[in-house]
């Protein structure tokens, strides 16, 4: 199993684990992604409070037929409008989402590294990939002469 090795600056870099299943072991699951999904929550609380009434008489479209039809402006036609004074309340689910998509977030690892000290990793990291291929490339010749005079 190879890890890599913290540099000489002191700062902690992620293990490199090779195999899937240790990796499995020492890094958390994902959060899911439909807790990051913010904008169309967001985009019907503005289409509320931006909701232009219609005249009830022309009989417009449900908002899952519109939907469906492929036609969204008309789809928000039937939108109950949001008074001003209801805002708060309104968003309080959708700040409720946000508070904890970014609770989840800070539980990943390394979330405190800097961009700075990714990238010092990622070259790190691909100067051990330029070497080991060059070993390999190394034993690939020194078993192809072994096959040689081996006779095969």
């Amino acid at each position: 199993m190879a890890l890599s090795q913290p540099t000489a600056s002191g700062a902690s870099h992620t293990q490199t684990n090779v195999s899937s299943q240790s990796t499995e072991a020492t890094h958390p699951p994902l959060p899911p992604p439909q807790l990051f999904d913010i904008l169309p929550a967001l985009h019907e609380i503005l289409a509320r409070i931006d909701h232009r009434s219609t005249d009830p008489i022309t009989g417009s479209p449900s908002l899952t037929e519109s939907l469906s039809s492929g036609n969204i402006g008309a789809a928000y036609n039937n939108i109950q409008s949001l008074d001003p004074k209801d805002l708060p309340t309104a968003i309080l689910p959708l700040k409720t989402m946000m508070r904890k998509g970014l609770r989840e977030v800070e539980k990943l690892p390394d979330m405190e590294r800097s961009v700075q000290e990714q990238e010092e990793e990622i070259r790190e990291l691909e100067e051990k990939i330029r070497k080991q291929e060059l070993m390999m490339r190394g034993l690939g010749e020194r078993a192809r002469e072994m096959q040689g005079r081996m006779g095969g």
